[in-house]
């Protein structure tokens, strides 16, 4: 899979023989740039003997989809829960003891195998988690494209059906965000972009 990805590779050419104009023409190279700007994925899954698959995803914008709402250091964020696989709570001790440090990456040990720990608080800039906050641990378990990671985040609301609205153009750059909405509340409460922000990790 890894070797088929090298066809997004700017200057890959699939000629026999390599000159100074092969490699030259828009590629697949640029099909993933603009793909990945507008929030978007390009998967290649090639299968040998029975053909590849190509799987393109783009956000939509204006939309309507299910979501869970998170809190941290008082702000509400949306996840899509296309994204979510579950949900996990620690309580007391085993919120003190159960996340593992491997190679300056905390990991939680979920039903035997390794899950990678992301702190929102810590990603978005926010500082350190406050003083008895260790007690408890919500981990929301996402899937980024074939990778899944927990988000730690310090408390989780509800599940919500959100209209997504885009960002504006000063916003679109930045990786950790999908897009935003407004809770019924009248507050904005920004969508996260689970693939970006696991990219960013």
């Amino acid at each position: 899979r890894e070797v088929a990805n090298l066809i997004f590779l700017p200057g890959f050419s699939t000629a026999a023989a390599v000159t100074n104009i092969s490699g030259r023409g828009v590629g697949m190279d640029v099909v993933k740039t603009s793909v990945e700007k507008i929030g978007g994925t390009v998967d290649l899954q090639p299968r040998l003997g029975q053909g590849t698959t190509l799987r393109i995803r783009i956000p939509l914008t204006l939309a309507i989809i299910p979501a869970l709402i998170v809190v941290t250091d008082g702000d509400r964020y949306a996840i899509p829960q296309v994204n979510l696989l579950e949900l996990v709570r620690l309580e007391g001790e085993q919120a003190r003891t159960a996340v593992e440090q491997i190679h300056d990456t905390k990991v939680y040990r979920l039903r035997g195998n390794l899950l990678p720990l992301v702190d929102l608080r810590h990603e978005l800039g926010l500082g350190t988690r406050p003083e008895g906050e260790d007690e408890v641990m919500n981990i929301v378990v996402l899937q980024a494209e074939d990778r899944q990671f927990g988000l730690v985040v310090e408390g989780v609301t509800d599940t919500e059906e959100i209209v997504v609205k885009p960002l504006g153009r000063q916003l679109k750059g930045i990786p950790t965000f999908a897009g935003a909405t407004i809770m019924g509340d009248g507050r904005l409460a920004l969508i996260l972009d689970v693939l970006g922000l696991a990219q960013r990790a």
